[in-house]
């Protein structure tokens, strides 16, 4: 709001106090005749208008400036150095694409025998967010058996990848989920692994590709406890959703132990269990490491024939009984089994 503010008269008021003075001088002396009367002095000029003078407006307060964007948090993993495969207790720790650790926790998981190639691509193109460590200890699963029948044979494993993952650069590092895996013979490591309690509550995830199998007395029949027993407690535990336990396997035959097939059909008779038939095919993976491995024409996806879903414990039947058959479960197995572990770790953060 503007108020009026009246402009002081200066040359109007000086020129009326002037001729103030002046009559009161000729009244002292004789009063002038009408016809020597003296000169009138001219009025002064009516002093300028009074202006309206606007005062200014207040300045506007300025808003308050907003606080700067806090600065993200530096991922754990921000400095990590990948660039390299890390010996491992004579094996190697790979670290998949698909790997990534925000806070410092990582995953691993543990893949007993199988091509280390064709292994890591499988983890890569299923999109697991694990580290993964692959042994390839030699032929037959005996010497698997023999390198996890004492627990100091995990432990070390676990110890030493928890080192590379600090020398590596992983700010805060420190291991949240253990993963198994295996693929033909490598299934002796697994059950001497679970026959351990102070790791079988530590695993969360198994995976057998094309590799559960039994042995049994040749006069009984009796199946061989200690390679079964552990699969179907496991199995337990993966019916009730604590765990998670993927089956996927072929018809190949064999001779003086059961094959995959049985084997399987053991562990879901224990769990309560049944197959169903199916067709639902699953693809190829596109990976470098695939080629060449079997010939052109066997390279083609499994032919799916029953499968099973209880929980946890997820069972896939495929045909097949020949050798390309078992390299192709080791070539697939991104597809046909892995999308169940990254389904079941990404629901169980």
């Amino acid at each position: 709001m503007s108020r009026r503010v009246r402009a002081p008269v200066v040359l109007g008021g000086l020129a009326l106090v002037a001729t103030a003075v002046g009559y009161m001088s000729l009244g002292a002396r004789s009063a002038p005749t009408a016809s020597a009367a003296a000169p009138v002095e001219p009025a002064p000029a009516p002093a300028p208008a009074p202006l309206d003078v606007a005062e200014p407006a207040p300045a506007p307060t300025p808003a308050p400036l907003a606080p700067a964007p806090a600065k993200p948090a530096e991922r754990a993993d921000a400095h990590f150095d990948r660039s390299w495969r890390a010996p491992l207790a004579g094996g190697l720790l790979m670290f998949p694409p698909s790997w990534s650790s925000e806070d410092g926790a990582y995953d691993l998981v543990l893949h007993l025998n199988g091509n280390t190639d064709l292994v890591e691509e499988n983890y890569g193109f299923a999109g697991v967010n694990a580290v993964v460590a692959i042994l390839n200890l030699g032929v037959g699963s005996g010497v698997y058996e023999d390198r996890f029948a004492d627990p100091a044979g995990l432990r070390l494993i676990l110890s030493r990848a928890q080192s590379v993952m600090v020398a590596r650069g992983l700010k805060n590092a420190r291991l949240r989920r253990i993963g198994l895996s295996a693929w033909s013979s490598g299934y002796g490591g697994i059950i001497k692994i679970l026959l351990h309690e102070e790791f079988f509550d530590r695993i969360s995830a198994i995976v057998l590709v094309d590799s559960i199998h039994c042995g049994y007395d040749p006069h009984t029949k009796e199946l061989k406890r200690d390679q079964i027993e552990p699969t179907k407690r496991f199995a337990k535990k993966a019916v009730e959703g604590k765990a998670l336990l993927t089956i996927v396997h072929s018809e190949i035959e064999t001779y003086g132990y059961h094959n995959a097939h049985r084997t399987t059909d053991f562990v879901l008779q224990s769990v309560g269990a049944s197959r169903t038939p199916t067709t639902v095919w699953q693809p190829l993976p596109n990976v470098p490491a695939m080629k060449h491995v079997v010939p052109n024409a066997y390279m083609k996806p499994l032919e799916p024939l029953t499968e099973a879903h209880e929980g946890e414990l997820h069972v896939r039947g495929y045909g097949g009984t020949g050798p390309y058959t078992h390299m192709l479960h080791l070539i697939q197995f991104s597809t046909t089994a892995l999308p169940d572990l990254v389904k079941f770790w990404g629901r169980h953060h």
